[in-house]
This record gives C-alpha cells, sequence and structure tokens, in this order.
C-alpha cells in the first residue's frame, strides 16, 4: 500500500531509490522502471539466499506480469518526486490501472540528475546524501535516529522494548499471555533502562487495547469468510452458483495462532515505546527504518542480546543536520573491530554459559548479537573482524578461533549465519563459532 505525505514510503531497501533515479535518467519508460525494481528486488534475494531455495522462474513471472511491484515503482516514484527529484506526474492508483501508464516516461529535476550522477560516481556519498534528503523530507525518520541514539540531541544511546515469547505450556490461552505480557513490560519499565519511560497503566490500556482488537478483527475475518463459504455451498447444491475451478477457490484467511497473537503484542509495544520516547510511529515504518538505518551503518537491532527477552535497537553511528548539510560518522574501522576481538573471549564465553549445550560452540547468530549489544556496532563491523580472525589477518590474538558449516539449531528470520567468501570466491556459510586458547610457547633454559 503507497503511504503520501510525509509517511514512510513503504520501500524495503533504499537502493530502489537509486534503482528507479537511474532508470528515470535513462529515459525509461513506467513499465521499464517497473522491470528495473524487479530485477533489483531478484538481485538482492539472490544474494541473500544461502540455503539454495532461490528460484528464478519466480522472478520471470514477476517480470512478464504488469501488475507484480507496481506498488513498490509507484512508491518510488511519489518518493522521488517528494525529494524534488523527479517531476510531477501522475501515477496508477492501482495495480489494475497500471498498464494505462505504462508507456508513461518521467523527468528527473535539475536536483535529481546531480544526485544521479553523484550517486553513479561515488555510491557512499550519494547515500549519504540521500539520506540526508530522507531526514529533511521525513520527521519520523529523524526521529527513530534520534530515539535510537544517532542525533546530537538524542537523550539515549538505544531503545529497548520488552517483549515475552509465548513458551509451550507457559500460557493455556490468549487471556494468560496477553496479562503476562503486560507484567513483562510493566517490570521491565520499573526496572529502568529501556530509553523511554511511562506510567504502567498506559502501558497495560495500550498493548490490551491494540491487542484484542487486532483479534477481534482477524476473528471476524474468519466468521465471515466461513459464513460466505457455507452460503456459496447450499448456492452450489441447487445450482444457483457455479463450480470453481480446481486451484481457484478463495483462500480461508489466516488462523489466530499463538504466534500472531504474539506479533499483535509486539506491535503494540513497539507502537507504545517510540510513542513514548517521543517519536510515534506504526509498526510497519519502524521495521522500514530500522533496515534503512542498518543499510547505512546508522543503527542496528536485535531480539536476541542478552538479558530479559526484548527487542533492543541502539545507535552505530551519527549523523548532524539534515539536507545537503548532513554529517556522518560511524563506528567502524579498526578500532572498533580490535575492541570487539578483544571483548570476544569474554562473550563466547558468556554464551557458552547461557547455552548449557556443554560443546563449547555457540551460535555465531547468538555471539553476533551479545557482541553488537555490548559494543554498539554494526553486523557488518562483528563479521568482518570475525573474518579477519579466521583467516589468519589479525596478529597477537590469544585465541585462535574455529568456525563450523554444522547447526544444532535453527538460525531466526532476523538474523544471518556468517558468510566468509573464501580466496576461490566461494562463499561458506558458518553457522557456529569456538575460541580456542593459543598454547603459550615455553623458552629452552
Amino acid at each position: 500500500m503507497s503511504v503520501g505525505g510525509m509517511g514512510i514510503p513503504r520501500l524495503q531497501e533504499l537502493s530502489y531509490i537509486e534503482t528507479a533515479a537511474l532508470s528515470v535518467a535513462r529515459g525509461d519508460s513506467f513499465e521499464q522502471i517497473r522491470v528495473a525494481m524487479v530485477n533489483q528486488a531478484e538481485k538482492l534475494a539472490r544474494e541473500a539466499d544461502l540455503d539454495g531455495s532461490f528460484v528464478t522462474a519466480k522472478w520471470d513471472v514477476m517480470r512478464s506480469d504488469h501488475r507484480s511491484h507496481v506498488h513498490n515503482t509507484v512508491d518510488v516514484l511519489k518518493e522521488l518526486m517528494r525529494l524534488g527529484w523527479v517531476e510531477h506526474h501522475v501515477l496508477p492508483s492501482t495495480p489494475q490501472s497500471a498498464f494505462a501508464h505504462g508507456h508513461v516516461v518521467f523527468e528527473l529535476t535539475e536536483r535529481g540528475r546531480e544526485w544521479a550522477e553523484a550517486v553513479t560516481q561515488d555510491k557512499r556519498a550519494g547515500y549519504n546524501a540521500l539520506v540526508g534528503e530522507l531526514l529533511a523530507a521525513h520527521p519520523q525518520f529523524e526521529g527513530f535516529l534520534r530515539v535510537v541514539g544517532a542525533r546530537p540531541d538524542s537523550v539515549s544511546g538505544q531503545l529497548t522494548v520488552p517483549l515475552l515469547r509465548w513458551e509451550e505450556g507457559a500460557h493455556r490461552n490468549a487471556e494468560e499471555f496477553l496479562l503476562a505480557f503486560v507484567a513483562h513490560m510493566v517490570d521491565c519499565l520499573r526496572q529502568g533502562g529501556l530509553g523511554w519511560t511511562a506510567e504502567p497503566k498506559a502501558v497495560e490500556t495500550a498493548v490490551l487495547d491494540y491487542a484484542t482488537t487486532a483479534m477481534r478483527r482477524v476473528e471476524m475475518r474468519i466468521k465471515r469468510w466461513e459464513a460466505q463459504r457455507l452460503a456459496d455451498e447450499r448456492k452450489r447444491a441447487v445450482g444457483a452458483l457455479e463450480e470453481r475451478e480446481p486451484g481457484r477457490s478463495v483462500k480461508a484467511p489466516p488462523a489466530l495462532t499463538r504466534k500472531r497473537i504474539a506479533s499483535f503484542c509486539e506491535e503494540a509495544a513497539v507502537r507504545f515505546a517510540f510513542t513514548a520516547a517521543g517519536c510515534p510511529m506504526d509498526y510497519i515504518s519502524h521495521e522500514l527504518l530500522r533496515r534503512w538505518s542498518g543499510f547505512m551503518g546508522l543503527a542496528n537491532f536485535s531480539y536476541y542480546a542478552p538479558g530479559p527477552s526484548a527487542l533492543r535497537l541502539w545507535a552505530t553511528g551519527s549523523v548532524e543536520g539534515s539536507g545537503p548539510q548532513a554529517e556522518f560518522k560511524r563506528s567502524v574501522g579498526h578500532p572498533v573491530r580490535s575492541a570487539l576481538l578483544a571483548a570476544l573471549p569474554r562473550i563466547c564465553q558468556e554464551e557458552t554459559e547461557r547455552s548449557a549445550e556443554g560443546t563449547g560452540y555457540c551460535a555465531v547468530w547468538r555471539v553476533r548479537a551479545a557482541a553488537c549489544w555490548q559494543q554498539r556496532i554494526s553486523n557488518a563491523e562483528f563479521d568482518a573482524a570475525v573474518c579477519d580472525a579466521y583467516r589468519g589477518h589479525v596478529e597477537g590474538l590469544p585465541f585462535r578461533l574455529h568456525l563450523d558449516e554444522a547447526s544444532a539449531t535453527r538460525t531466526p528470520g532476523s538474523t544471518r549465519p556468517l558468510v566468509v567468501k573464501t580466496h576461490a570466491g566461494v562463499h561458506r556459510v558458518f553457522h557456529v563459532m569456538r575460541l580456542f586458547e593459543k598454547q603459550r610457547e615455553v623458552a629452552a633454559p
């Protein structure tokens, strides 16, 4: 769904803006821009594929379907117009109407041409300029960075949103889980250190109201679908309704599972926490902004950092100002990686004790979550430091790092294993790691 005004555009990746801008610069039509967007999405999906599940045929279908990725294409063109980089023009209102706009060609403004040239010549500088413009255009983006600690006027370097997982056997029904979720949030709130404060009663009201409303909405959809299904069956029985073709039946709405109930609670908690921190936003906007800020090296997040169950977001850099005057600082490079490797033995030891598996091996994603949270760094810096140590590029380390491709636990969807590119260009995927203390050489008498 497209978002107008100053709302956060529904773009999963900032690279879509570059793709569309360069496509407009080439004089491409709306249909050609749409195909370019599909190509970029395919490229990102291929790069993210670590288990061989990438299917080329799916993307071929999307390229040939004129209704596919229309919303994304409209959103990115709207954003380019909002930034003043593309001249305003009417856009399709629905995927079904896109065919009428397929031949339309758009025009870059002078500022748009300048940015297209800049991002072509220097991608880092181009994206820094893009973020500066996005900050000026979207107060929520500026607010997000301020809340997580990436702005000069940030009052905290992180934002913590207490969450609760529905553990097997711990909660008998939705009501019990909702009450336990609220109690967990209130308990964490009283302990402090969340980056926001609120009255316990306000937390309870906000979470319960949001979650129960969402649950009722799901239940009503299921009831309406079931009623319609029964009505259609009765009509077919008397010949008043034609039989549907195989595979053309209307799908049932998703069931109200424990996972969905927990996700409703998370949405409510995130919305409330950001509002309490002074930056109201919906859950999807928060998801997009944490992707953007992660891509730009300005912030990171994890659901699995040590401590009470929570979503934690923290700054990994800072940006001062907005627009063309925006200035960036990021926690990257040798000092950051050296500090991480110095802390790695302690972090691995703590994770080994927490896992209680007794093998000495730790899941990479767990160590990464702990290390990045404690060191306030990005996932990319963690991966780079560990890869350097694994390849033997770091002198003086008191340990030898062993990585293994085996995995005893599932890697959560919001995390990634460690991917190391070999000298032959092959990508190896490692799931667990272990540190071995180096033997000290004793000089002969």
